[in-house]
């Protein structure tokens, strides 16, 4: 087929990026519109808090498990064709979801929406591939953004949706833009060579699954049949053993399916860190939020309250992401990385302290975003210029599985204080969280902030991996 643009066409940057963007802002448009509907499906279904934040969670699960080897096939087999694979099973997810008939189903259908988050480090990679050098970081800080406006958009949406037709409708409603956008990336992106000297690492990739896989496993098991369990505690054990296993094939492979030389890379060590635990704080707000908002324990509102008190907060995450490529162009990653850890240390302390109301919310909600949106981008960018060139793909694969592993801790989190105090309320027919569920949640909330604005502190401005750009 041929291509509407060349490599080197600076329209074809434009469009390569506008279709990227999309694609991110359409996969957080479509987590924030159900998340106002926590609280309904969990009475439609009549199921505990811990089984609706599965609805979140499995999601991240699925992403953890599969982005590395995505994003390895991507680097060996070209990020097109991986991108038209991704986005047709996450298509089918999408689609599917809207007609869920329990809460299995549904839980089942958004498994599959989770091959969704091979997007991301496709992208990054088709960036760093496809770009000029000068233009990587701004165009990583406006995907980065679109995290933001994916999430206002669907939040604001999805609640006015819920609120009117039904929860639903979110999945029917954003199902033709995910048809638009795999047409496009047919019809637009240009294909990426192929490594033609290397090969999928079979031994790795079947052990850092299975790795992968108990971990996760022995996470959410943990929360629901205790951490002293059998099987926890088995699978814990198979996790150090698959873990163990793949580090030894990969020191012992040519051509590994992870380097651990760049893991080691200090700068990388602490944004994998800080990616890990700002991405747990944003699920346990995120799960915790409609909750707050729409119980008669907490403000008693409307969904579309929902969406409106997150809204702001979303605006400023759409905002800093291309700022923040600015700003480490000019000023290096270490200063724009504690500026966002601390700015997200404010915004935890306003969740905790200040008295509870719609407008608290949304003061809280613009300095956690806010912070967020420029920690995580610099993440991204510390990682990408760590890695040689041939190797992004895979490298931010692992990086947003450490984030998706923390994600998907942060709902488990909220779910346990969610369950744990509760009170009978009439007209509703499940229990709903006391003010102590709350409390003990946005506690937690600040120890992890002052937990990444300290890992921060010892960040220092990486220098570029000799075979990169």
């Amino acid at each position: 087929m041929k291509q509407p643009f060349h490599l080197n066409d600076p329209r074809y940057h434009l469009a390569a990026l506008f279709i990227l963007c999309i694609t991110v802002a359409a996969t957080m448009f479509t987590e924030a519109m159900i998340t106002p509907a926590l609280p309904i499906i969990q009475d439609e279904f009549g199921v505990s808090s811990i089984w609706t934040s599965w609805v979140l969670m499995i999601v991240l699960l699925v992403g953890a498990i599969i982005t590395p080897i995505i994003g390895k096939c991507g680097d060996l087999y070209g990020k097109k064709r991986m991108m038209v694979l991704c986005m047709s099973v996450y298509l089918v997810g999408v689609f599917a979801s809207g007609w869920a008939t329990d809460i299995w189903s549904l839980i089942f259908f958004r498994a599959l929406q989770g091959t969704g988050l091979g997007m991301f480090p496709l992208g990054y990679a088709l960036i760093r591939e496809q770009f000029p050098e000068e233009k990587v970081p701004v165009a990583i800080g406006t995907i980065a953004a679109m995290f933001g406006a994916g999430t206002f958009v669907g939040m604001f949406v999805g609640s006015w949706i819920i609120e009117h037709v039904g929860w639903r409708m979110t999945f029917h409603v954003i199902t033709p833009v995910i048809v638009l956008l795999l047409l496009a990336i047919v019809l637009v992106i240009i294909p990426s060579p192929p490594a033609q000297t290397s090969r999928i690492d079979r031994k790795g990739l079947v052990t850092m699954t299975l790795g992968l896989l108990t971990l996760v496993l022995a996470l959410t098991m943990g929360a629901q049949v205790g951490w002293a369990s059998p099987e926890v505690l088995l699978c814990g054990i198979l996790t150090v053993a698959f873990g163990v296993m793949f580090v030894r094939t990969e020191r012992l492979v040519d051509d590994p399916m992870v380097d651990l030389e760049m893991i080691k890379n200090p700068p990388v060590l602490i944004a994998m860190a800080i990616g890990f635990f700002v991405s747990m704080i944003s699920f346990i707000i995120i799960q915790t939020l409609p909750y707050l908002i729409e119980s008669p324990t907490g403000l008693g509102l409307s969904r579309l309250t929902v969406g409106l008190v997150m809204m702001p907060g979303a605006i400023a995450d759409m905002i800093c992401g291309p700022l923040t490529g600015v700003l480490i162009r000019k000023r290096g990653v270490r200063t724009a990385m504690l500026l966002g850890t601390s700015v997200v240390a404010v915004g935890a302390v306003c969740y905790l302290f200040l008295p509870l109301s719609v407008a608290s919310l949304v003061v809280a909600g613009l300095f956690y975003n806010a912070g967020m949106s420029v920690a995580l981008t610099s993440n991204t960018i510390i990682v990408v210029n760590a890695v040689r060139p041939e190797e992004t793909g895979v490298g931010t694969a692992v990086y947003h599985t450490v984030q998706n592993l923390g994600g998907m801790i942060g709902p488990i989190i909220a779910g346990i204080f969610l369950t744990l105090h509760t009170v009978a309320v009439p007209g509703w027919s499940v229990e709903v969280p006391t003010h102590d569920a709350f409390l003990g949640i946005f506690v937690t909330v600040l120890c992890l902030a002052g937990l990444v604005l300290a890992l921060s502190g010892g960040l220092k401005d990486p220098k570029r991996n000799g075979a990169g750009r």
